[in-house]
């Protein structure tokens, strides 16, 4: 505390009261308006909003990029139209055909034509293209200019409308006439059955890809030569510009014969780029554009391909600039508008590509700056005005406040100066002016001339009156500084000889304020704490008041006071076990060194728990247990240093922070200074052997792995636990890949036990189609309906590690079959079909749940046909109990037989209705002997028995027609029909292939 006084100028009485007040809110006011100002230029609040509009920007030009990248990616694996190009020409070939005949003219390449024309339309409709084609030739194509070469060109001017069942919806730009014929499509206006080949920039698209693989010798695999088209360009007599991806065909000797590729509209690549998307109401533009740079260069020249725009591009230059400030984007002019430009590249073409050298794809999107950055501008022309209003209001106000505020001052203080006239012993009479304040004043300047004259002879009296030891000092302007008689020997000190004046006493009681004070008061006072020459401690509490002119000053003896504070605050903040830190305590000092964040330095949270502290309590009792407890504190307390925080949390937890440490290696070693001491601390038990302390701990860096207490609490308790759980007795340090992942567990098992709880679960189902191409039966395919939790597979590891097997059995009989009638009702699935049901072999469901699930099957019971797919030993007990089942059909099918574990044993033991040959057998079936001839002894098995042979996964053509050729009864797989909660019908391509085998036509031997 330091008492202070300043007299009055001259100056500072000729000052008016209105004039003080009004220029201190002035001055106020201008403080505020300039750190307002000051704050908006410190922040770079315009240049963030600017930040802000770019950063927008590039989010959704890298969306859009990905996208775009997907469906180029997409529309440029030509793999399958590649291998069935090559097996058709090598069937050719084998029939007694040549390459170059193949490739000589129209009428020769109509057979390959033919034989890939399905495909080329499978190829239209998948990847979402605008024309697909094949250009056959052999030989340099330079010394073809001016004539044709043969050619499949195919086209779907919108692929985005629902596919024509007939195909009505296709054009045929070339195409042989008999090819045409035959395929019953369309002709553009502009059909010709061969492509003219000009010589010039126009045959770039095709005539580049095949000249390097000739030059190459068709060393690489055919995709390494693929080219997307640099520049937009139009077929012959075609006014629509398209950009196209191009590949060799290259025979297996190395023969390059044609070319294949896709095409896309630059109308339909307009659709994928929607300007609208970009900021401010559809101002940008996107470009698709090609570069021989990259965006590391500081300015990069672009080519545009395709662009999307307003005004569909019409004011945009081929070939433009941009000036990179960063990796994302940079600056460009666009018709004189300066622009943003933010630039994605797109990666289409592998390393070892011919074409990736020299030709680098960007997704370009921009915004003028004068769109892109008008928020920012509005923003700042609002603050102005702001600023302007805030003015001034703010002057009119401070005139107002400082008019208001003067007036009863300048009156009162007239009153006081004329009070001073009045006759001794008269009391001045001051007017009341309605502001509390100076009504307290004037009232309290009235008692105190009332009370002056009996002012030291009170305060005599009070001290007398005390029950407890009392002195004080008065301390009066102009006059002699009074204390009572032992006043300085309550404060330790000898009485000064002579008389103190009022700044020599002041001196004294700030430098015993200095030396001697314990704690402040939260009303200004303070407590000595003055040590006795006993030994003993006295405590004096001091307070100040101010009358008038007058100081008074107190002291008190509060001794016992407050070391009964001293007490309670120590129960309440330290364990009486350990004598460390409770949780409290711990807590509240840890909270205020975490406000500020400058003292922290390089900190570490450690969390122990003691090992073994149970075993000791049930053996020798508590209180040996006490006593390892106590031997464990007082090891962390002798351990501790000037930086760092000790605390017993509960029965045998503790918490230690370390803080204040300039590197993390300089708080390591007071760590393991720590552990050191800990794995040599030891107590002796009552039958005289010595146990050692065993302690597991973890310990969480500040601010590597967090910056809050919260933060490193859990981390620290997680690093503890997983001591714990695998080698107490040790210290680990907290491993955020650990963690996330074991949250991630965490989170799949407890949606498990959401998705069993609230049953979030529904099925899809795959038809398996008959002979004949009608869906005989239905496979119920299980999809978890959870956020992470998406995979059949994972749920039934869950379960058979959970042991919930059961629930996922009664879930399974619950659900499939009620979903499977409902869709029957509403016309969407085949009547009297099967329903294939995957059942787990171990697991009957049984009591109220097997009445539970007749009522939900109720129906179509006898047409579940029970499939049992684990990988298990096969229990036959619940099996036959399945098979007596009055609720289901009893019927059973043998899953994925082939497959390692659906073995000749589990056929024989299970004698089921249906045997499902696994899709490892069936892949590749038409070309692998060994494959046909498994399964025609299981077919010749399985009909002498009455057994049904079904060919699961089928994917190709040549797989179906050889399962059906070997005798197989029903199909299922991708190439009829896939799964979903409504399937479609038989696929056109499969239904012809069953019908080129007649009604009950022999298998083939």
């Amino acid at each position: 505390m330091h008492i202070k006084r300043e007299n009055e100028t001259e100056k500072d009485r000729e000052r008016s009261v209105f004039s003080t007040v009004f220029l201190a809110l002035v001055a106020v006011l201008a403080v505020e308006i300039a750190m307002l100002l000051l704050s908006f230029t410190l922040s770079g609040f315009t240049s963030r909003l600017n930040s802000n509009a770019e950063q927008i920007l590039d989010k959704q030009v890298v969306n859009r990029a990905a996208y775009i990248s997907g469906q180029l990616i997409e529309a440029q694996d030509l793999s399958g139209l590649d291998s069935a190009v090559n097996r058709a020409a090598a069937q050719l070939v084998q029939e007694g055909e040549t390459v170059a005949s193949l490739t000589s003219s129209n009428e020769g390449s109509a057979p390959l034509f033919d034989a890939v024309s399905d495909q080329m339309v499978r190829i239209l409709r998948e990847k979402n293209v605008t024309g697909v084609y094949i250009v056959l030739h052999t030989g340099e194509l330079s010394r073809t200019a001016g004539g044709s070469l043969p050619c499949l060109y195919l086209r779907d001017l919108d692929p985005s409308a629902p596919a024509s069942a007939t195909n009505d919806d296709l054009l045929l730009e070339h195409a042989p006439a008999a090819v045409m014929h035959r395929m019953s499509i369309s002709t553009s206006e502009n059909w010709e059955p061969g492509i003219p080949v000009t010589g010039g920039a126009q045959d770039d698209f095709f005539r580049l890809p095949y000249d390097r693989a000739r030059e190459d010798g068709g060393i690489q695999n055919a995709a390494d030569y693929g080219r997307w088209s640099t520049e937009s360009y139009t077929l012959a007599g075609d006014s629509r510009p398209v950009i196209s991806y191009t590949q060799p065909l290259i025979y297996p000797d190395g023969t390059v014969y044609g070319v294949i590729g896709v095409e896309l509209l630059t109308r339909y690549v307009q659709s994928l780029l929607p300007y609208s998307e970009l900021q401010n109401d559809g101002f940008g533009t996107y470009l698709l554009a090609r570069s021989p740079d990259t965006t590391q260069d500081s300015s990069m020249t672009l080519h545009s391909v395709v662009n999307s725009a307003a005004d569909s591009g019409s004011s945009l230059p081929d070939v433009f600039t941009v000036d990179m400030q960063s990796e994302s984007g940079g600056w460009t002019r666009f018709g004189g508008w300066r622009c943003y430009a933010s630039v994605v590249p797109l990666s289409l073409y592998s390393r070892n590509a011919p074409f990736s050298e020299g030709s680098h794809w960007m997704l370009v999107g921009t915004v003028s700056t004068t769109r892109l950055f008008a928020f920012s501008r509005s923003v700042q022309e609002r603050l102005v005005v702001t600023i302007l209003l805030t003015v001034l209001v703010g002057l009119l106000g401070c005139l107002f406040s400082s008019r208001r505020l003067a007036g009863p001052i300048t009156r009162l203080s007239d009153e006081v100066a004329a009070s001073a006239k009045l006759a001794p012993g008269n009391l001045p009479r001051l007017s009341r002016t309605g502001i509390a304040e100076l009504d307290r004043f004037a009232a309290a300047f009235t008692d105190l001339s009332r009370s002056i004259i009996n002012t030291s002879t009170r305060f005599q009296r009070i001290i007398d009156m005390a029950s407890v030891e009392l002195a004080g000092y008065e301390l009066r302007e102009g006059a002699p500084v009074y204390t009572t008689d032992n006043f300085f020997s309550m404060l330790g000190r000898r009485e000064p000889e002579g008389e103190l004046s009022p700044h020599d006493f002041e001196k004294l009681i700030e430098r015993i304020i200095t030396e001697n004070e314990n704690f402040g008061l939260p009303d200004g006072g303070c407590v000595f704490r003055i040590p006795q020459k006993d030994g003993s401690v006295r405590y004096i509490r001091l307070r100040i008041a101010f009358e008038n002119q007058t100081q008074v000053g107190l002291l008190e003896d509060v001794t016992a006071m407050t070391e009964e504070r001293l007490r309670i605050e120590h129960e309440r903040d330290y364990d009486m076990l350990t004598g460390l830190y409770n949780r409290k305590a711990f807590n509240r000092t840890c909270e205020s060194l975490f406000r500020a964040p400058s003292r922290l330095g390089h900190a570490a949270l450690m969390m122990l728990d003691l090992d073994n502290l149970k075993a000791l309590n049930d053996v020798y009792g508590h209180d040996t247990g006490d006593r390892y407890i106590r031997e464990t504190g007082r090891t962390l307390h002798d351990a501790m240093t000037g930086h760092s925080v000790c605390s017993r949390l509960s029965g045998d937890e503790f918490m230690v922070l370390f803080y204040g440490y300039d590197s993390r290696e300089q708080l390591r070693r007071d760590l393991n200074s720590l552990q050191s001491r800990l794995r040599c601390a030891s107590i002796v038990l009552p039958n005289g052997d010595s146990f050692a302390v065993s302690i597991s701990g973890g310990v969480a860096w500040y601010p590597d792995d967090g910056n809050d207490m919260a933060s490193l609490k859990k981390y620290a308790d997680f690093a503890m636990y997983q001591v714990k759980r695998s080698h107490k007795g040790g210290m680990q340090e907290f491993d955020i890949g650990v963690y996330n992942e074991a949250s991630y567990e965490t989170q799949i098992a407890q949606e498990f036990e959401q998705m069993l709880a609230e049953s979030r679960v529904t099925y899809h189902f795959q038809p398996i189609f008959d002979r004949n191409g009608e869906a005989a039966a239905y496979e119920a395919l299980m999809r978890p309906e959870m956020p992470n939790l998406r995979s059949p597979g994972t749920v039934m590891k869950l379960a058979q590690e959970t042991g919930r097997l059961y629930d996922i059995e009664k879930l399974t009989m619950f659900t499939a079959p009620e979903l499977f009638r409902l869709r029957q009702q509403s016309g969407l699935l085949a009547e009297n079909a099967w329903l294939f049901v995957n059942s787990i072999a171990s697991v009957c469901l049984i009591g109220a749940d097997v009445e539970e699930m007749r009522r939900r099957v109720s129906g179509i019971g006898r047409n579940v046909v029970i499939e049992i797919t684990e990988e298990e030993d096969l229990d036959l007990e619940i099996l036959n109990m399945k098979r007596r089942s009055t609720v289901l059909s009893g019927l059973y099918a043998l899953d994925d037989y082939g497959s390692g574990y659906s073995n000749e044993g589990n056929l024989i033991t299970l004698d089921p209705d249906f045997i499902k040959i696994d899709i490892s057998i069936i892949r590749g079936i038409e070309s692998d002997p060994d494959k046909q001839e498994v399964v025609r002894n299981i077919v010749s098995y399985a009909h002498q028995r009455g057994m049904q042979i079904v060919a699961e996964g089928i994917e190709t053509a040549a797989e179906l027609r050889t399962s059906r050729a070997l005798g197989a009864d029903l199909f299922q797989g991708y190439f009829l029909s896939r799964p979903g909660a409504v399937p479609s019908a038989i696929a056109a391509p499969a239904q012809e292939i069953l019908r080129e085998f007649p009604n009950g036509a022999e298998e083939h031997r």
